[in-house]
């Protein structure tokens, strides 16, 4: 019973991947791609400034111990 099982999965797997390749976009059915652009910030800005949420770390971090 295990092995019929096996089998039928192994087929119905099987089955899927020749389904899906054949009804697969193909390469002439794809839309033109843009032309890559990039990016460049101006020069003037400065960046934002850090989000430190750690608090100062002078001590060592033994605040309130002996």
């Amino acid at each position: 019973m295990f092995d019929l099982k096996r089998k039928i999965m192994a087929a119905v797997v099987i089955g899927g991947f020749l389904v899906t390749g054949a009804f697969g976009q193909k390469n002439n059915d794809r839309p033109p791609k843009p032309p890559n652009t990039v990016v460049v910030t101006p020069k003037g800005e400065k960046p934002p400034p850090s989000n430190n949420n750690q608090g100062d770390k002078k001590n060592d971090g033994k605040k309130g111990k002996p």
